[in-house]
């Protein structure tokens, strides 16, 4: 969200404070030429809201970034979770050993 809140800050800002020094040369932007009679203050609260727009999006960000990340439970040197309890009825778990070894296919160099 705050991604679309930025992009829409920019052009806020881009179209509010560029009216301003467009008006002084006589152009004016073609999406916003129907606030011509309402320039220069409809471009400064233009601007101000996008400027507004742009420092909500990176206060969002900032939040988003400042978040503790979850921290993962470790096993207990027992091999059992913290809190985790094992019932009667529960076989314990077997060790597999590291890792297989199969025979060399024919015709296959390894």
């Amino acid at each position: 969200m705050s991604s679309i809140m930025m992009r829409i800050g920019i052009l806020f800002a881009v179209l509010g404070f560029g009216s301003l020094i467009l008006e002084q040369f006589d152009y004016e932007f073609t999406l916003i030429s129907w606030a011509t009679d309402m320039q220069p203050g409809f471009g400064i609260v233009l601007g101000l809201v996008g400027v507004a727009l742009i420092g909500g999006s990176v206060a969002v960000g900032r939040a988003k970034a400042a978040k503790p990340q979850q921290q993962f439970a470790q096993p207990a040197p027992g091999g059992q979770f913290p809190g985790r309890q094992q019932y009667p009825a529960q076989a314990p778990q077997q060790q597999y050993p590291a890792q297989q070894q199969y025979p060399q296919q024919p015709g296959r160099q390894g």
